[in-house]
């Protein structure tokens, strides 16, 4: 994965938007904040573009977990099935959480589809949806005590006739 990364460092021709092209406000703003915050607990300043790009890269190595796992769907599935799969890979942490594991789900990885589906040998009807990855937390690691600032319920969901 070193050499794919240093070969296509954008990654390939992706399979679907991981977001939308044009992302818009709030969630441009909101995605952008979680970005900075994060680099910001690990010491990365904004400017400091060789440090962000090698800890994104540590993503392909799946942050030295022991275990990864990589979720597919089928290709002719639409938006119900993918909503289901998330609803699996989230059952599958809940789980792992039970069991005293901690986990991270990395879509990034659908910026390799290629590279990965000829890895794994997909047939042609799979595409590769998200990776894990799956061990303990380091819990002296800095990025593993920040947690992500979340927004307000009422500035997302709007609950009629409760």
């Amino acid at each position: 994965m070193r050499e794919r990364i240093a070969d296509a460092p954008g990654g390939e021709e992706t399979e679907y938007n991981v977001y939308p092209p044009n992302l818009h406000s709030p969630y441009r703003e909101r995605r952008f904040e979680v970005g900075e915050d994060l680099y910001r607990s690990i010491g990365i300043a904004r400017e400091n573009r060789p440090e962000r790009l090698a800890q994104f890269a540590r993503n392909f190595a799946f942050f030295d977990a022991p275990l990864a796992l990589f979720c597919t769907v089928d290709r002719r599935m639409g938006p119900p099935q993918w909503a289901d799969l998330g609803m699996f890979m989230q059952s599958a942490m809940l789980l792992l959480r039970e069991e005293g594991l901690h986990s991270c789900a990395q879509e990034c990885w659908a910026m390799y589809p290629k590279t990965i589906g000829a890895f794994l040998d997909l047939p042609d009807e799979r595409m590769l949806f998200s990776g894990m990855a799956i061990g303990y937390e380091d819990t002296d690691a800095a990025i593993n005590q920040w947690r992500a600032q979340r927004t307000r319920l009422d500035d997302f969901a709007e609950f009629i006739g409760i």
